[in-house]
């Protein structure tokens, strides 16, 4: 049974990781790199294959990516914009895979589809992994989710959406006024109502867990999330949840 560690999620830093027998899938590198050691273990360059996947190059999704490289020689997959800023930042993209939207990839028994996600980095992706007939969605950092988005997530065992910030701590909040501007743009981040909007579109199909993800601690609340995610369990049918920046979690799927 794979598991899902998410290692951290928040406008700090994100790291996703998904253990599958002997293959470990990240999904963004954000964090130190000494906090994944603990999920990999001392022997994993030698028996287990290591995949990242980068969902932009913002600094809360790629600040580790060296020493993990470095370390871990994982093979690492992104969008040819992506690996361009990449590039220029001085990281040595030559052997990056370059995945591009809605096309399947399979690699070895794992089939990984990914999207377009509405965000202001080079080119931002999203991603829906398939394996063991079981799903997963990383759908974060956007400002608005289209259908196809909301597509993914229905089919998926777990979907992991953004709910960024709570609209009226972010308005009253201290950011300065063009980054609150960029927040609540279609190229910025969701808001827990917009999450919980999604959420309701998916009742009644295959998704059996909604994390909220990637919670700004400045603009948001966990008193808040708790109540919309109480909510969302009660009444649409999947269990929901969020996720506390700094805090580990371990899901079985």
């Amino acid at each position: 049974m794979p598991t899902l560690n998410v290692i951290d999620s928040g406008s700090s830093g994100n790291c996703y990781h998904i253990k599958r027998n002997n293959m470990h899938i990240f999904v963004d590198i954000g964090i130190s790199r000494y906090r994944v050691d603990g999920v990999l273990g001392e022997d994993s360059m030698s028996k287990n294959k290591v995949l990242l996947f980068l969902t932009h190059e913002h600094t809360d999704h790629i600040s580790g990516i060296i020493p993990f490289i470095n370390r871990y020689k994982p093979i690492v997959f992104a969008s040819e914009g992506t690996a361009d800023v990449l590039k220029k930042k001085g990281i040595d993209v030559s052997d990056f895979y370059i995945l591009r939207k809605d096309l399947i990839y399979d690699f070895e028994d794992i089939s990984v589809h990914p999207f377009q996600i509405m965000h202001d980095g080079a080119e931002p992706l999203g991603y829906h992994f398939t394996f063991d007939n079981r799903s997963i969605t990383f759908a974060t950092d956007m400002g608005h989710a289209p259908e196809y988005i909301e597509e993914y997530l229905k089919m998926s065992d777990i979907g992991v959406l953004e709910s960024n910030y709570e609209e009226e701590l972010l308005k009253n909040g201290n950011y300065p006024a063009y980054l609150k501007k960029r927040i609540l743009s279609s190229k910025g981040h969701l808001s827990n109502k917009e999450a919980l909007n999604i959420a309701a579109k998916l009742s009644g199909n295959s998704i059996k867990k909604l994390l909220f993800a990637h919670v700004s601690e400045e603009n948001n609340n966990y008193g808040i999330l708790e109540k919309y995610s109480d909510f969302a369990t009660k009444n649409f049918g999947f269990e929901t949840s969020f996720l506390r920046q700094n805090h580990k979690y371990g899901i079985d799927f």
